[in-house]
């Protein structure tokens, strides 16, 4: 990435990367998150702290943008520089599964506010965005309703890049198929490679549909699956350059994915497995009759074939271009440009 910004003309500064803890376990709150991602590491906070302030005090900035930066709070208000930050209902304290979390792992974050006299966190996540000047929230109001009367939040409704970028999409693209298509991406989710692309081949193989199933750089997965004529495994697809031609979305219950997937009408099946953040976007888009959620156990062919054929002639269709309407209704991205902007003549 940084090489990236780099060769556009900006400059980088470099600052102490966490190091994880590298333990598999199950990520059920954002205290996890942070404790797995290695943040509440002290040399860590305290030299993330010390890079920010040098970068703040060379740059000069009138505003400072972050997202799921613990120091970015801290360094802000030693330099009394307003801040932007995204905010999401799974980050927030009063979460169920973060508020129990309360005293866990704060000590050295605390350390760090006493020496700079800020106040002191109760709860880790407290400063994921709620110090922020402007929180805003790439989601609607209908999507994470607990954070309507959050103090100074801004729906957006989303920071997606939606630019159709044909050059990305595999040469046969053009030339498959003529049937429904159905976009499966399952990133890194209790669901293995290995299974999940043994189960994909099975469930559709023979069916009318061509599938497409964007795998990712998975560290289990060695190879790519064996094709099948109606069914393609990929290391990476460009949503934005198929979404038009899709008839349904099997995921994870990832944000960009669900927005997405939203922006455009298209209804979906989640398998979120045990994972706080998508466990809630799932379940909101379920209640909103916009997908349906299944446990991981779920994944097979039968009950596969059984829930398509529920989403794809039900209701389901009707309720996402709806959403979509309310959705398209949201600034989105150049909106947060906007807020971004106006933030900096505070």
């Amino acid at each position: 990435m940084g090489d990236f910004i780099r060769k556009q003309g900006f400059k980088v500064y470099e600052y102490q990367a966490p190091i994880p803890t590298g333990k598999e376990q199950t990520i059920n709150n954002l205290v996890d998150f942070i404790e797995w991602t290695g943040m509440t590491d002290e040399e860590y906070i305290e030299q993330s702290i010390k890079a920010e302030l040098a970068a703040i005090r060379d740059f000069k900035p009138d505003v400072i943008f972050a997202e799921a930066r613990p120091t970015a709070s801290i360094s802000a208000r030693i330099a009394s520089i307003p801040t932007v930050m995204i905010a999401s209902w799974p980050c927030n304290p009063e979460h169920p599964l973060n508020s129990k979390e309360s005293g866990r792992s704060i000590r050295a974050y605390n350390n760090q506010l006493v020496k700079y006299n800020q106040k002191e966190i109760n709860n880790l996540t407290e400063l994921f965005y709620m110090r922020a000047d402007v929180k805003l929230a790439p989601t609607l109001p209908e999507l994470e309703p607990e954070m309507k009367n959050i103090e100074a939040i801004k729906f957006v409704g989303y920071i997606l890049d939606i630019e159709n970028d044909n050059s990305t999409l595999p040469n046969w693209y053009d030339n498959w198929l003529k049937l429904p298509q159905i976009f499966i991406y399952l990133s890194v989710s209790a669901l293995s490679p290995v299974l999940y692309s043994e189960v994909i081949t099975e469930t559709f193989k023979d069916k009318p549909f061509r599938v497409i199933c964007g795998c990712g750089y998975h560290y289990q997965l060695k190879s790519l699956p064996t094709n099948l004529p109606n069914v393609k495994f990929e290391r990476y697809v460009s949503v934005p350059a198929i979404i038009k031609d899709t008839s349904l979305i099997i995921f994870h219950g990832g944000q960009d994915t669900m927005l997405t997937s939203l922006l455009h009408g298209v209804p979906s099946i989640t398998i979120p497995g045990q994972h706080y953040e998508r466990d809630y976007n799932s379940s909101k888009l379920a209640e909103l009759g916009a997908s349906k959620k299944l446990p991981v156990h779920a994944f097979r062919p039968t009950r596969l074939n059984s829930v398509i054929e529920e989403v794809m002639n039900g209701d389901y269709r009707f309720r996402c271009r709806e959403l979509s309407q309310t959705l398209s209704k949201y600034g989105g991205t150049e909106q947060c440009v906007d807020i971004i902007l106006s933030t900096a003549c505070m």
